[in-house]
């Protein structure tokens, strides 16, 4: 069982936007049966990832009512919560079930529908995964956690926030053509240094937007679907502190470092094999942390290497090419599933992109500050 290849089967999405016809349900439904559609499978159990649904909609129990709106009877069906990495902490647990049961195929569903709350609830709401006592008692918002760590990422690199805003520039010219991102179009680094301070120093086009949004992917140990294999390589999660203040280094991402020395050690592959690249690009600076933690650049050299265009769509690692979590959208707990849905759709051939030649993909997924990790390698059949 340790060497058996567990495949994503199917998958399905919904756009990110403000959808305000359609509930939380609705949107859970619909992207699971397009996933379902796609796997030609009944999955033997349903795990749904969500943050928020007691808190926006006023609804748990969400697993059991998803299950029964599909017509899924007498299946296993629970959910996840790990804050902003739900979606593929899910997936991670998916792949674990499977690997040591006798299940045949899991199916997993990420929703978050955020577009509801009043902007104060809104706020509240992107701190739930932080600390109480320490963070979400004083008032302490993510973003000004962001523009903390963007703080201290510019003085210890030398770096201006003008300079780091390129990582939007290329994330939304990647989004300009996906037909589910949030935003559709591009913006230049002079629109986006002169949008309104958010937390200083981040301005609004700097920060990830809310969205309402759904994604699920099926896993199965057989593939019966009409596309080619994507096999999961790896998947591995890891945590730390939640209160990335009280750490020693604070810009280290200790996390995204273990994660990623065991997905590679697991999976077998080298850093230099990787195609497509989907990170937490929750803001410019930990985007560029990330990237740096990860090896894909030097410490402190990640912004002038997308300056150059060493991640653009014709590189030899492609970055974001939805336009991740700033132009794509980030409806929290579905993020780490669209990463995932989005990667096999490309190494299949069938995105919104014409990305020739690309075989492994690994998608990036965390909680806050690098409190929680989780790494997929997604690669094709050979």
């Amino acid at each position: 069982m340790n060497n058996l290849t567990i495949k994503i089967s199917g998958t399905g999405l919904t756009k990110i936007t403000d959808h305000w016809s359609k509930s939380l349900l609705d949107m859970s439904v619909e992207s699971a049966k397009q996933a379902i559609s796609e796997s030609n499978i009944s999955p033997d159990m349903l795990i749904f990832a969500n943050t928020l649904s007691s808190y926006s909609s006023s609804q748990e129990n969400m697993s059991t009512i998803i299950s029964e709106k599909l017509g899924l009877s007498n299946i296993d069906s629970f959910k996840i919560e790990s804050s902003s990495c739900s979606g593929a902490m899910a997936v991670n647990v998916a792949h674990k079930l499977l690997s040591s049961n006798d299940i045949e195929s899991v199916l997993v569903i990420g929703s978050e529908k955020m577009t509801d709350l009043s902007p104060s609830e809104t706020i509240k709401a992107t701190t739930l995964g932080e600390s109480y006592e320490y963070t979400q008692f004083f008032g302490i918002t993510m973003n000004s956690l962001y523009a903390l760590f963007t703080r201290l990422y510019m003085e210890n690199y030398n770096i201006s926030s003008d300079d780091l805003s390129n990582f939007s520039v290329l994330s939304h010219k990647n989004s300009s053509s996906c037909k589910h991102a949030q935003f559709n179009r591009e913006f230049s680094l002079d629109a986006i240094n002169k949008s309104s301070i958010i937390s200083s120093p981040l301005n609004m086009l700097n920060c990830s937007p809310i969205g309402d949004g759904s994604a699920s992917v099926m896993l199965s140990k057989t593939n019966k679907s009409n596309f080619h294999d994507v096999n999961i390589l790896s998947s591995i999660s890891s945590n730390s502190s939640i209160d990335f203040y009280s750490r020693d280094n604070l810009l280290e991402f200790n996390s995204t470092a273990n994660c990623l020395n065991k997905s590679l050690e697991k999976s077998k592959i080298n850093l230099n094999d990787i195609d497509l690249l989907e990170v937490h690009d929750v803001v410019p600076a930990i985007t560029a942390n990330i990237i740096e933690t990860m090896g894909f650049s030097d410490p402190g050299s990640a912004t002038s290497d997308i300056i150059s265009g060493k991640f653009d769509l014709n590189s030899k690692t492609s970055l974001s090419c939805s336009g991740g979590l700033k132009a794509r959208g980030n409806p929290l707990s579905a993020t780490g599933i669209y990463q995932i849905a989005e990667v096999t759709r490309q190494l299949q051939n069938r995105s919104h992109v014409d990305l020739q030649n690309k075989k492994i993909g690994l998608c990036h997924n965390m909680s806050g500050i690098d409190s929680n990790s989780v790494i997929h390698i997604l690669g094709v059949a050979n």
